[in-house]
Order: structure tokens, then sequence, then C-alpha cells
């Protein structure tokens, strides 16, 4: 039995989820919180200590896109990376753009709204939020909204590694309440709606916002 390790508060711990789920395979999610605890198990299969890392039987591996890509050579139906090469390297392309690029430009918003209240238990940094929507967001949706002028997927005419990766880091606006303007970005705020609302990241959403609400519960 598979075990994915981590929290799906996680942007990184989401894609595996995602894929996972996409693909009908069943597996154990051990929400490891690394902000509450960290069990013995996980120091031993985690190079880095960070999250995601995944059990199959004894082979572990840890790092989210690694895993992604472990996840659809074991399991290639439906497969989420692109057969023909240009293609496959698009999709690889905006992988890494949003597990970097577009993750720090928009970090802000989530880290402050959501993670600060609930584990650092102090006000959230209004300046901090202020600078990531008017600064950063900008460049970045701007981007993704000429690359989806058109398109429903953004490569091919499926939802492939490039839309989990994209579309998890945008989940973070929305659980922050900073939803994509869409009178500026008309493309991608009907790409992220329509995705929102796709089962496997769906999921991922009730599930933060369940451990949200108990938290609060608690303060």
């Amino acid at each position: 039995m598979i075990i994915l390790y981590g929290d799906s508060a996680s942007v990184f711990v989401r894609k595996p989820r995602i894929l996972l789920n996409e693909k009908r395979i069943d597996f154990i999610s051990d929400p490891i919180d690394l902000y509450d605890y960290v069990s013995d198990e996980f120091n031993k299969i985690s190079p880095l200590n960070k999250i995601p890392v995944l059990r199959d039987g004894d082979f572990t591996l840890a790092d989210s896109s690694a895993i992604c890509a472990y996840i659809d050579k074991k399991y290639p139906d439906p497969s989420f990376y692109p057969v023909d090469p240009e293609d496959y390297g698009k999709a690889l392309w905006y992988e890494e753009y949003a597990d970097t690029v577009l993750f720090q430009a928009i970090a802000p918003c989530y880290y402050q709204t959501v993670l600060v209240p609930l584990y650092h238990h102090r006000k959230p940094d209004q300046e901090a939020i202020d600078i990531a929507i008017n600064m950063h967001l900008p460049k970045v949706a701007s981007y993704l909204e000429n690359e989806l002028t058109g398109k429903k997927f953004l490569v091919g005419d499926q939802l492939t590694i490039a839309d989990v990766a994209v579309v998890s880091v945008f989940m973070n606006m929305y659980l922050s309440g900073f939803p994509i303007n869409s009178e500026y970005w008309p493309c991608l705020s009907v790409y992220l709606d329509n995705h929102f609302k796709r089962g496997s990241f769906k999921s991922c959403i009730k599930d933060v916002e369940a451990k949200r609400s108990r938290k609060m519960s608690l303060l």
C-alpha cells in the first residue's frame, strides 16, 4: 500500500495526492504537519525533512516532482506527461515555473493569512500581502493569462502535470480569500474556477478548510 506523508495544506503534497486520486490509486494519507509533529519514521525517509514523502512498499522517495514522475511511470493510465517531445518539455517547464517562480510570488498571501494566525499566533503582515498581490502576482498572472488564451489546459487537450502544479499553487490564493481578478485575467480566472471544481482538487480544498476550521475553534 502506498503511503503519502504530508498535509494537503502544502502545495507540494497536493501534487502527488491529486495524481493518485485522478488515477484512482488506493493510498494512505499520513498528514504529517511539520509545525505540529514529525514522526521517527518520517525522519528516516525524508533526507531534507520536508514534505511530501512517498512510501511504496520498501521503496521511499522525497520531492513532489520526483514522486509525481514515479507515480506516472508505475501507473501510466491515464498519463499526466505528454508523449510528444515538445508538449512533454512544456509540461515540465510549467511544473517548474509553478514550483518556483509562481509559488514564491504569491506564497505570502497564504502564509500570512492562513499559517501565521494558526501556527505562529500573530496577526498577518499586511504589507507582505500587499506586495505579493500588487507587485508579484500581476507578472505571473499575466504570463499565464497569455499562455491560456483560448485553452482549457496548459498543454494539449488533457490534464497534465502542468495543470496539477499550477492549480495547486493558485489554490493558496483561493484559500487565502484572494481570488484572481476576472477583469484583469479572464482566461486564468475561468481556468482556475473550472479546475477547482474537479473532484481531486476539491478534496484538497475541503481538507484544508476543515483543518483550518478546527484550528480556529481551538484558538
